[in-house]
């Protein structure tokens, strides 16, 4: 089984990254995909948008993954690969979680079995300059375990902004592919996809 964590902060367009993910990884080479969403609140907005899509989400309410609901994701986990067996779980944590976290609390449990783990951080081309430097401990995080990094809404910035960007990510210490895409429209997403296979 291969366990995505699409992590990123709020509104950056995780949901749209994990829509684009489903039609490639089930339409496109028909996996069985289980979507598990954490909100930070009580009500599953992004969840109800993807059940519309006919995806299969399991929220976990009430508090972060990271912290409160660790427990509750291994639990989440194991459930859904003893009852479902998907080749793919795709994670989307809340915009504050520590995806480091996640990931230790998934590699050390026993009774999961995972072939695969990915870490994709998404982050909104628009508004990143303005905002890293209120959610740097958050962004430090996330990209310290990350194996790819969106950025999202490249529409809405010019070239030069993406470069800027793209240094200001490296200035955090990752070394990993950038990929600037616009989700909504699936720019670039393909390859996205391309990088895990």
């Amino acid at each position: 089984m291969h366990f995505i964590l699409v992590s990123g902060l709020l509104g950056v367009g995780k949901t749209t990254v994990i829509l684009d993910m489903m039609e490639a990884l089930y339409d496109k080479k028909g996996y069985k995909v289980v979507v598990i969403e954490n909100d930070f609140g009580n009500k599953g907005i992004d969840g109800e948008v993807m059940r519309k899509f006919g995806l299969e989400v399991k929220d976990l309410r009430g508090g972060c993954i990271c912290c409160t609901l660790k427990t509750g994701l291994i639990d989440t986990v194991r459930v859904i690969q003893a009852n479902m067996d998907p080749d793919v779980i795709i994670v989307e944590p809340s915009g504050i979680a520590d995806p480091k976290i996640v990931i230790n609390a998934v590699n050390d449990c026993s009774g999961i079995e995972i072939d695969r783990l990915s870490s994709v951080v998404v982050v909104d081309a628009e508004r990143f300059m303005k905002s890293w430097k209120m959610f740097e401990r958050p962004l430090q995080n996330q990209l310290g375990v990350a194996d790819l990094v969106l950025i999202n809404k490249m529409d809405t910035v010019s070239p030069q902004e993406i470069e800027e960007i793209s240094s200001k990510i490296r200035d955090f210490g990752y070394e990993g592919p950038l990929l600037p895409v616009q989700a909504d429209k699936g720019i670039n997403m393909e390859q996205m996809m391309r990088i895990f296979e």
